[in-house]
């Protein structure tokens, strides 16, 4: 009690006046002594914004990664790729040899139709059959870009081509199979694409 007295007198004595410190008296019957552990106080941490350690698609716009050189690449090095892709098509579509396209009046139409158009077209080989801007028929190559809006197609001559989808009807073969595909329903992205559940009836394709 006495150390507990003393220790009391010096800590009032310090917030008092110097020339007044020796009038200070601590009557030890005014003192009640708590014993108990001590209440820790909560902790107020402000939460901290989480950053997302991906790129947002406006820096990633801003940083060009969404561009390819347009005269850099060469048509055979992008060959691997499109042999990558026709294993995964046969795959996907469970193909088999003599297997043929099932017409409209097919009961297996609509399934195989929706399958269709939910491929990943990279690496697949692409032809404008039609489109409302001329100078695009008849354009082909190797699909190195599938975006919401655009198919970038580098042809044989090592040039990489922009190719709006919704303005466009694209040919693309597979095997002794030939497709016709509609670019309007391939105007979304590839990922949100391959999982997307498509109600509407697609239109026909050869």
């Amino acid at each position: 009690m006495e150390h507990a007295t003393s220790e009391l007198r010096e800590f009032i004595s310090d917030l008092v006046i110097p020339h007044q410190r020796c009038n200070v008296n601590v009557n030890p019957d005014h003192i009640t002594m708590l014993e108990g552990t001590k209440i820790k106080k909560p902790h107020n941490r402000k939460r901290r914004a989480h950053k997302s350690s991906t790129l947002s698609r406006r820096k990633y716009a801003a940083l060009g990664l969404n561009t390819l050189p347009t005269k850099q690449m060469k048509y055979e090095e992008a060959l691997p790729l499109h042999h990558l892709w026709k294993g995964y098509v046969r795959e996907h579509l469970q193909l088999r040899e003599g297997d043929e396209v099932p017409q409209v009046h097919d009961g297996r139409y609509d399934e195989f139709s929706r399958k269709l158009v939910k491929l990943d077209l990279h690496g697949a080989k692409l032809k404008v059959l039609q489109s409302k801007c001329s100078t695009l028929e008849s354009l082909a190559g190797i699909c190195v870009m599938d975006t919401k809006n655009v198919l970038k197609l580098l042809g044989k001559d090592h040039r990489v081509r922009t190719i709006p989808k919704s303005e466009c009807v694209f040919g693309l073969k597979v095997g002794n199979m030939e497709f016709t595909i509609f670019g309007q329903h391939l105007n979304i992205r590839p990922a949100e694409r391959s999982v997307k559940k498509i109600k509407s009836f697609v239109k026909p394709f050869m």
